[in-house]
């Protein structure tokens, strides 16, 4: 069986999901918010790319306020908000995402432009790039935090995935020193 029957990716039965849509797994969301309660305890959270509202229902689920928006429509949230191009998206304290994958960097840097706190769902060797280098230094993420799992993005697969994800956090300002936190699975 190919990586990318498991991961999600095209494969000889199954087509690659539109727009990079793979709803975030509850207990990724769940892990972010034990460890960082400052991205909720602050105000509304932003969930720009809210697809389904995988992130956005834990949020509420947790007693925060969330913003949920996204370019396309999936029944969940404000659709044709592009987060990249928008300000119209006002009273957020924080942002939590799940990005495109083919978009992350964009993501990243547009949400670093907001000054405040963030956080993106990304994959383990996601800073594993020398072209990344760059980024990593000029938006001085907080903390790396692998998954000590392997989520499944992808449940009608059938299969147990072979990709880890890690969350990326950011304060308000680029930080001169990267903690490295891997988080545990909330039971």
């Amino acid at each position: 069986m190919k990586a990318s029957t498991l991961i999600g990716g095209a494969s000889e039965t199954h087509a690659r999901n539109e727009a990079d849509f793979y709803p975030t797994p509850t207990e990724c969301t769940k892990a972010l918010f034990l460890a960082f309660p400052f991205l909720l305890d602050k105000g509304a959270v932003w969930e720009p790319a809210c697809g389904d509202g995988a992130i956005a229902r834990v949020i509420t689920d947790l007693k925060g306020t969330v913003i949920a928006t996204d370019l396309h429509d999936r029944g969940y949230g404000t659709s044709g908000v592009d987060f990249l191009t928008t300000d119209s998206v006002e009273g957020f304290a924080s942002i939590v995402t799940n990005p495109p994958f083919v978009l992350a960097e964009d993501f990243i840097r547009t949400a670093r432009d907001y000054r405040v706190p963030f956080a993106m769902l990304l994959k383990v060797t996601y800073w594993n790039s020398k072209k990344r280098l760059t980024l990593f230094q000029e938006t001085g993420p907080y903390a790396v935090c692998p998954l000590t799992w392997r989520p499944s993005f992808c449940v009608e697969r059938g299969k147990s995935p072979t990709l880890d994800f890690m969350w990326t956090v950011w304060l308000d300002q680029p930080c001169t020193e990267t903690q490295f936190m891997p988080l545990a699975k909330p039971a």
